[in-house]
């Protein structure tokens, strides 16, 4: 009878270990990504494109999905750190996140980088 109720129960623990892992931050910022802004289109004009990035974290944990603002931070986290490996400054989201994959465009905009 106890197996049957460790079965029973396995499910509900994965459930609330899911839904308070999805609370957690996975892609912390760097101390170089810090330096890094995120902009919209029309901020960049002046600036030098560099390239683009492509961020991806988790959108669910053992099947729960995870909270679209935490997902949607991360991403912007990952592409700031990698911008900041390309010397670049600013980031600009291409489109909205995706299953929790984003593209994002870098520039240089601030003289002396």
């Amino acid at each position: 009878m106890c197996k049957s109720i460790r079965r029973a129960a396995r499910p509900a623990v994965l459930g609330i270990a899911a839904v308070l892992l999805a609370g957690c931050e996975w892609a912390p910022l760097t101390r170089e990504g810090e330096g890094v802004t995120v902009a919209r289109p029309e901020h960049v004009q002046a600036c030098r494109r560099l390239g683009e990035t492509k961020a991806k974290v988790k959108s669910e944990i053992a099947g729960v999905a995870r909270s679209a603002d935490t997902v949607a931070e991360e991403l912007q986290n990952l592409a700031r750190n990698a911008a900041a490996g390309m010397n670049g400054d600013t980031v600009v989201p291409v489109g909205q996140p995706v299953w929790g994959e984003q593209r994002f465009t870098v520039y240089r905009c601030r003289p002396g980088r």
